[in-house]
């Protein structure tokens, strides 16, 4: 069983994550007029953004628009293999594809396949990366192999054996070893979702969605929004060169962890614009003059910020003294040249066409999953590196504190203290510091006795402030 008329995307530029691609492929199944671009774009990948602490990457979720172009829904774990094969071949059998979620450790035709590396750069100390699902599309289905589509990272589509995507499709939580590695999101076994447009895109709709796209870049970069939630600040825009440069002049000597946020702020640069000039390559093609001109005034800006990359970097091995002023100099007048090709790109674009804001909040009920599972990876942090034995096994029912919990006072306020990190790696927000400071405090009747009555407490005490700070 193999859908019909299956022709997807193979050259994918590297820097796409796995998901657009096969976003792309069942929007154009769904009728829509789709590109990697313009998904990309909806998401906000073109703009900058940056946390205090000078981790770039996309913050859309931070932000007030709403799902301009798809969105997801249906996201589940199914039972069993044999289940999970049921729902695809009545999936597929509709014509769509299938998505499934798994770990990019069990992928046959990758060079990361059973690849140790893969575990050890997750769990080595103060490794930075998350643990996420990788998704894989599923075109066909028969006794003896899975049709899969797969461009990221590997430019693969064709057969697998059952027990090789079987492997794949239990997901990065079936390695024992990936156990201490942080994860951004909930980590599925058999795992699947549905994705659809919010909107048939025909050529009309196609191009007011390029131009909204355009607006809401050119709006985002140079109003250059700051966020503050909680303690931590995150920028957009503008406002992530600005952050780059107030950590320049203000850099001294010997100071590792400024030294550090102006290298990867200066490394990631690029990585937004790659982005931004693939719209505006779509945009001329869609719409003309003079966006093929911004588009090739671009690639020069692109260019500069690669240049200033490898300034620092030259500077750095000949061990030169006057490296700050010069690169301060340098990328003074970059982001001045950036800020005036946005002016010209504004005068071309009409910025009455922006995304549509979302109009009410997320709900409470939202947040729970999200919620059990940051206390659960905390629990698991605290199992593995201070030697506590709280039974994860046991979910939400696992004891903590109190007549049969694992934690005496000082392990429950390192605990609290992990959780309190969690909250505002995952929404940016100071609202779980109390935790910490009651835990010494607390009675038998307390909010900690169990992971589930914690994740409780949470959303009793918690969510009301952070969705008032939402807004």
């Amino acid at each position: 069983m193999i859908i019909q008329s299956f022709a997807p995307v193979m050259d994918i530029p590297y820097y796409y994550p796995c998901n657009f691609p096969l976003i792309h492929e069942v929007l154009q199944r769904q009728g829509s007029i789709s590109s990697l671009a313009l998904l990309a774009a909806s998401r906000l990948y073109c703009l900058p953004s940056c946390a205090d602490n000078g981790l770039v990457k996309p913050y859309f979720h931070k932000l007030d628009y709403e799902e301009p172009i798809w969105e997801m829904y249906g996201q589940r774990e199914l039972g069993s293999f044999e289940e999970g094969k049921v729902h695809m071949r009545q999936h597929i059998g509709e014509g769509g594809l299938f998505l499934a979620t798994g770990t990019s450790y069990h992928l046959p035709y990758c060079e990361d396949y059973q690849n140790p590396e893969y575990i050890r750069k997750h769990v080595k100390p103060g490794s930075r990366l998350h643990l996420v699902d990788h998704w894989i599309a599923v075109y066909g289905i028969d006794d003896e192999h899975f049709h899969v589509y797969d461009p990221v990272p590997s430019k693969y589509i064709g057969k697998v054996s059952q027990e090789a995507f079987h492997e794949f499709w239990k997901g990065n939580q079936s390695i024992p070893e990936l156990a201490p590695a942080k994860r951004k999101e909930k980590l599925r076994t058999y795992g699947t979702m549905d994705v659809r447009a919010t909107g048939k895109l025909d050529s009309a709709g196609y191009r007011d969605m390029l131009i909204q796209a355009l607006a809401t870049q050119i709006y985002e970069f140079m109003t250059g929004r700051t966020i503050m939630q909680g303690e931590r600040g995150y920028h957009f825009g503008q406002g992530v060169s600005l952050h780059l440069m107030k950590a320049l002049q203000e850099r001294n000597a010997g100071n590792q962890a400024n030294d550090t946020l102006i290298s990867g702020l200066l490394f990631d640069m690029r990585w937004s614009r790659y982005f931004l000039r693939d719209l505006l390559q779509e945009a001329a093609l869609w719409l003309g003059s003079p966006l093929d001109q911004h588009a090739a005034e671009f690639d020069e800006i692109i260019e500069r910020w690669g240049k200033a990359y490898k300034l620092l970097q030259v500077s750095r091995i000949k061990q030169r003294e006057d490296w700050q002023v010069q690169l301060t100099s340098v990328i003074h007048y970059l982001i001045a040249d950036e800020w005036r090709w946005y002016e010209a790109l504004r005068n071309a674009v009409p910025q009455e066409a922006c995304f549509n804001r979302q109009m009410t909040p997320r709900t409470e009920n939202g947040y729970r999953e999200d919620l059990l599972r940051i206390v659960l990876d905390s629990c698991r942090e605290l199992n593995t590196y201070h030697n506590t034995s709280i039974p994860l096994d046991k979910g939400g029912n696992a004891p903590l504190y109190g007549r049969h919990g694992q934690l005496d006072s000082l392990e429950l306020v390192s605990l609290l203290a992990v959780v309190e990190q969690g909250l505002e790696e995952e929404w940016g927000t100071g609202a779980g510091a109390a935790l910490s400071e009651m835990a010494a405090a607390s009675l038998p009747e307390s909010p900690y006795q169990t992971v589930g009555s914690l994740v409780d407490y949470l959303e009793r005490q918690w969510l009301p402030d952070q969705e008032e700070d939402a807004g």
